[in-house]
């Protein structure tokens, strides 16, 4: 009888820890995502500048991925985006293009669809400013 009650306390308590984990991790998953695409884009910007080259940051709907293309001679770099963040189709950019000096040739948004709501990323003209936003 008392095996019974621990089991049963036992199992509520699995019950409600184990979902609040996978809702934490999804959360903590997608703010890497965000921070090493940032990183990204940053490095695309620095290599326009170190090599005097066009670098771009592309999203591949197909393989729901995006590449990073710095140097025609080296294969680009090419990430995944989790399962619970997707580039809404209502975005007006698909790829960050940097000139060889390091500036946007277009500036717009970047709509992403996650589990906690839709984060833009806005692309500025120029120096290539880029603003992450909830």
């Amino acid at each position: 009888m008392e095996m019974l009650l621990v089991l049963s306390v036992l199992m509520t308590v699995a019950a409600i820890a184990v979902p609040a984990y996978w809702t934490y991790e999804e959360r903590r998953e997608e703010e890497r995502f965000f921070g090493l695409l940032l990183h990204d884009i940053y490095y695309a910007q620095s290599e326009s500048y170190r090599l005097e080259r066009a670098t771009m940051v592309v999203f591949r709907e197909g393989s729901h991925s995006y590449e990073v293309a710095a140097d025609i001679l080296l294969p680009p770099l090419v990430r995944k985006l989790p399962e619970s963040v997707e580039l809404k189709k209502t975005s007006n950019l698909n790829e960050i293009y940097f000139g060889a000096n390091g500036s946007v040739s277009k500036s717009g948004t970047m709509r992403f669809e996650t589990s906690t709501g839709e984060r833009t990323l806005i692309v500025y003209l120029g120096k290539g400013r880029v603003v992450l936003s909830e």
